[in-house]
C-alpha cells in the first residue's frame, strides 16, 4: 500500500509546510479547507518563523564563506610579508656577518630555517612577534629590517586581524542559525505529523486513492513497495521505491 514520504531534510520541511498553508489559503477562499481555521491560522505564524530561520542559514552561510576567504587571504598574505622578511634577514646577516643570535630577535632558531606553522592562525602570533623582535634588535644596536620593514609588516598584521575577526564573528553568526532551525525541525516535524493526521480524520470516509489526491494537494508526496501500482497522479515522476 502507498505510504506517505516525511519530508527528511529542512528544504522538504519547508516546502511541504508552505505547500500545506498555500493550499488550505487557496481552498478556504474558494469553497472549503480540508485543514482546520485554527491550524491554518497557527500554520502560517509557524511557516514565516521557520522560513525565516531557514533563509538566515543560507544568507549567513554566505557571508561565512566570504569572511573565512577573505581571512585566508588576508593570513596568507601576511605569511608571505613575514617569509620575505625572515629571508631578507637570513641574507643581511650573511653580508654583514651578523651573528646567528640576530635569528632569534624575529622568532627564527639559531640557524635561520623558516618557520612552518601547523595553521594559517599562527602567523597572527609569529607576526606579531617579528615587529616586536625587530624592536628589540634596533634597541640592542642592530640597523631596522626593510622591504618588508616592520612598518610593513604592522599594516598587513591589523588587516589579517581584523579579517580573522570578522570570520569569527560569521562562524558565530552561522552556528546560531544552524541552532535555530536545529530547534524548530523538531516542531516543523510535529506540523508535518499534525496535518496528515488532521487530513486522515476528515478524509477517513473517502477512498483512499481519493485521500491521497487530495493529500498531494496539501504537498505529500507518496512512496510504494516494489510491485505496487503508482497511482496515476504519481506516474510519470520519480517515485519512491522500496526493494
Amino acid at each position: 500500500m502507498p505510504y506517505f514520504v516525511t519530508p527528511n531534510s529542512d528544504a522538504d520541511r519547508l516546502t511541504f509546510l508552505k505547500h500545506a498553508l498555500t493550499n488550505s489559503q487557496n481552498k478556504r477562499a474558494a469553497t472549503q479547507s480540508q485543514l482546520s481555521l485554527e491550524t491554518e491560522t497557527e500554520l502560517a505564524v509557524f511557516v514565516a518563523q521557520f522560513e525565516s530561520a531557514f533563509d538566515a542559514i543560507t544568507s549567513t552561510q554566505s557571508a561565512r564563506t566570504r569572511e573565512t576567504r577573505q581571512r585566508r587571504e588576508a593570513l596568507d598574505t601576511l605569511a608571505t610579508y613575514v617569509r620575505d622578511f625572515w629571508e631578507v634577514l637570513r641574507r643581511r646577516a650573511r653580508r654583514l656577518g651578523e651573528p646567528s643570535e640576530v635569528h632569534t630577535y624575529y622568532r627564527l632558531p639559531l640557524d635561520g630555517t623558516t618557520l612552518k606553522p601547523k595553521k594559517r592562525t599562527d602567523w597572527l602570533g609569529i607576526a606579531a612577534d617579528v615587529v616586536k623582535g625587530d624592536a628589540e634588535a634596533v634597541a640592542d644596536g642592530y640597523p631596522p629590517m626593510a622591504n618588508p620593514s616592520a612598518a610593513d609588516i604592522t599594516v598587513v598584521l591589523e588587516t589579517a586581524q581584523a579579517e580573522a575577526g570578522e570570520a569569527d564573528i560569521a562562524d558565530d553568526v552561522f552556528d546560531q542559525a544552524q541552532e535555530t532551525v536545529a530547534t524548530l525541525r523538531v516542531e516543523a516535524d510535529q506540523w508535518i505529523s499534525d496535518i496528515m493526521a488532521e487530513l486522515r480524520f476528515v478524509l477517513r470516509r473517502k477512498p483512499t486513492a481519493s485521500q491521497r489526491r487530495v493529500m498531494r494537494t496539501f504537498g505529500a508526496t507518496f512512496g510504494y513497495l516494489e510491485g505496487e501500482t503508482v497511482d496515476p497522479d504519481d506516474q510519470g515522476v520519480e517515485d519512491v521505491v522500496v526493494e
